[in-house]
């Protein structure tokens, strides 16, 4: 089974708090991260730090 398959990455907005649920595999594609009720975004910074993570997970995940 594929380790990104098996986990969600939830997401509670900072300014309307709305909590949401995107697929790992979805933010290594995107540019962006907004909330999907007001629009908030991640910044840039935070998305990349993001993008470091999953990509750690998926490359050394435990056999």
């Amino acid at each position: 089974m594929h380790f990104l398959s098996e986990i969600d990455v939830r997401f509670t907005c900072p300014d309307c708090e709305e909590q949401f649920i995107v697929d790992p595999k979805e933010i290594l594609q995107k540019d962006f991260l907004s909330c999907p009720k007001c629009g908030c975004k991640l910044s840039e910074e935070e998305l990349q730090h993001l993008k470091i993570a999953i990509d750690y997970m998926q490359n050394h995940q435990p056999n």
